[in-house]
């Protein structure tokens, strides 16, 4: 499995702790999924979520950032 991703979200919380969001495609699948990793300190972690998942269960900045790059797929009509 080739695992594509664009990140569309990254927080630093301080003393190497942070958390961030990827868009990712599985090529051979064609399966679109989100991943959410993390870093504390030497701890380092990801899971998918289906992007559903992600819509119902997460709030804010990174919810926002995924809105907006969906967004950026529909071009703005010529004038």
């Amino acid at each position: 499995m080739a695992v594509v991703r664009k990140q569309f979200h990254r927080h630093e919380k301080g003393n190497h702790d942070e958390t961030f969001y990827y868009l990712a495609r599985d090529t051979e699948s064609r399966r679109v999924f989100i991943i959410h990793g993390w870093a504390a300190g030497k701890n380092v972690d990801e899971v998918e979520l289906s992007v559903s998942d992600f819509l119902a269960q997460v709030n804010g900045t990174a919810r926002d950032r995924f809105l907006e790059l969906i967004g950026t797929l529909v071009e703005e009509p010529a004038s």
